[in-house]
């Protein structure tokens, strides 16, 4: 029960409070102790870059997984109100639910409210969350990357975090946010080509079984909502392969067949079939479809804390 006690309280937490405010943040903290090794990383020979990379990367990872490990080790010798109450807090910045459809949604009412420009400011910021670099985004490019976005972001920011805290608990799911944030940090080409190597292949293992139930979790949701789970399905097998990622392309096809309509990257990919013109209504539709699958899966980790 104790267990069940520390996901429901950190879901209440996210649901009603969002995320910590960024001195406050764990994984802000993550980000300054990895951006402090990276000071020392060498800059020459690609070889002695992987190894600095492949160190930086399993301490980050273990520090992050000892620390929680011994800090609730001890709460719960002392105390089980304080353990399932530190437990709660611990593993709320390891997810993250509200805030994807929150991005979203001031998405589509930014676009509403600017029918004949788009605001390159404000939504350039929230934009910014997706990994798209091209200038003079149109509105189709901006529908396309927030639906990218929120449908990745559902494996990489709660999906993947609770399926490790079923198998490892607290210390399991702040594990695997350190390594998405050593992948966001230096799992990317040209100036992090061999120092990031080691943290994104890592990234890939630990989000290879999430990425695909997250592709199952909105044929479900699909299906709840009389989408097009069917779709959904026949998309996530036929065009998971199309983005560079071995993970991102699962959820992201799944939500663009249960959707209708297909997700470009300008000059990378495209995918799903369009069954229909994107416009900013579709924004509404993956929210929808993302709460129904989010809120399936945080029913399911609740069920399995229980037996």
């Amino acid at each position: 029960m104790e267990t069940v006690y520390i996901i429901v309280l950190a879901l209440a937490l996210d649901l009603v409070l969002g995320e910590y405010p960024a001195p406050l943040h764990p994984v802000v903290w993550l980000g300054k102790f990895i951006s402090f090794l990276n000071r020392f990383s060498p800059s020459h020979s690609p070889k002695i870059q992987f190894i600095y990379g492949a160190f930086l990367s399993i301490l980050t990872v273990s520090i992050s997984f000892a620390a929680v490990f011994f800090i609730l080790g001890y709460l719960k010798d002392f105390n089980t109100l304080l353990y399932i109450i530190a437990g709660g807090l611990m593993l709320k910045p390891a997810f993250c639910l509200r805030k994807q459809w929150t991005i979203a949604l001031k998405i589509k009412k930014l676009l509403g409210n600017n029918s004949n420009s788009v605001p390159p400011k404000e939504l350039e910021t929230l934009i910014g969350t997706v990994p798209y670099t091209q200038e003079g985004l149109s509105r189709k490019d901006i529908i396309s990357a927030s639906i990218r976005s929120i449908s990745e972001n559902a494996s990489d920011f709660f999906v993947a975090p609770l399926f490790y805290f079923i198998f490892l608990g607290v210390p399991g799911a702040f594990a695997y946010r350190a390594i998405n944030t050593l992948d966001s940090m230096i799992g990317y080409h040209d100036q992090y080509e061999y120092l990031g190597k080691f943290a994104a292949r890592l990234d890939d293992t630990a989000n290879f079984i999430p990425a695909r139930l997250t592709a199952l979790l909105f044929v479900i949701g699909a299906f709840i909502l009389r989408q097009n789970p069917k779709l959904a399905l026949r998309s996530a097998l036929a065009d998971h392969a199309r983005t560079t990622s071995p993970n991102a392309g699962w959820p992201m096809a799944a939500m663009a067949g249960a959707i209708g309509i297909s997700l470009e990257k300008a000059n990378c990919y495209t995918i799903g079939k369009p069954l229909h013109p994107l416009s900013d209504t579709d924004l509404s539709v993956a929210v929808r479809l993302y709460k129904a699958s989010m809120f399936i899966w945080a029913g399911v980790c609740i069920a399995i804390a229980w037996i």
